[in-house]
């Protein structure tokens, strides 16, 4: 087994230093063409550790740690990485899960009430436009939830803060990135049965990786704004105390 230690380990292929960076879709077409091995063994790692069901935010945050180095061309161990972020945001990621699944929960239900009920009277076209706007909403804010959790590991609430800043300011590269997810999905129902092993060969990790593709950019600059505030307010705390001293 110490070969297949060796192979999952290893460092990814990377890229010329010399070449001019990619941005945009030509970086994910790059990341995929150079880690399209690496996503299918991650596809298989992210089954493995969700299976249990109550792991599946942490392997959800855990695969979208891995996808976000391959992203910024940092060194990628798959194993090592994985567990990593798994072990170590295992309970925020399970508490940010259950935030996730009771907002999405009570968005799809009122949106379902009030879809039968306007059938009914167009009063309640307007209660549905808002339920479904909302779920919406909250789908956004948990794609940026998840990819801030597992760029930094940082403060639930500040997570969902900094979250919610993003859907309200950049909501529609998550939606590009959730219609790229539903397209994998839809290719795997069209095809069946010839595309039978998609789940199990590319679908997680691909759609993690067009997930955090899309909220990548602006989570970045979520953390680096959260923490530059910080700094300013822990320096004048600073200055505060020895004015008065």
């Amino acid at each position: 087994m110490r070969w297949l230690s060796a192979h999952i380990t290893r460092e990814g292929p990377g890229v010329d230093r010399n070449a001019p960076p990619r941005r945009g879709l030509a970086l994910l077409a790059d990341v995929v063409r150079r880690e399209w091995w690496m996503l299918i063994q991650l596809n298989l790692l992210y089954i493995l550790f969700a299976l249990p069901l109550v792991t599946l935010p942490a392997a959800q945050i855990a695969a979208s740690r891995v996808t976000a180095l391959m992203l910024e061309d940092r060194p990628v161990y798959l194993w090592r990485d994985f567990w990593e972020a798994f072990r170590s945001r295992f309970w925020r990621a399970s508490a940010l899960g259950l935030v996730i699944v009771a907002a999405l929960a009570t968005g799809a239900y009122a949106t379902a009430a009030f879809l039968q009920a306007a059938k009914a009277s167009i009063v309640f076209a307007l209660p549905l436009a808002i339920a479904f706007s909302t779920t919406l909403f909250a789908l956004i804010a948990a794609a940026y939830a998840m990819t801030l959790l597992a760029l930094r590991d940082r403060p639930l609430h500040v997570v969902l803060r900094l979250a919610l800043l993003g859907a309200l300011a950049r909501p529609l590269p998550a939606l590009a990135a959730f219609a790229v997810v539903a397209l994998l999905w839809l290719l795997h129902v069209v095809f069946y049965p010839a595309s039978l092993f998609m789940p199990a060969v590319l679908n997680f990790s691909f759609g993690t990786l067009a997930i955090t593709f899309g909220v990548h950019q602006a989570a970045i600059r979520l953390l680096a704004l959260d923490a530059g505030a910080a700094s300013a307010a822990i320096g004048a705390g600073g200055s505060a105390q020895l004015r008065v001293q």
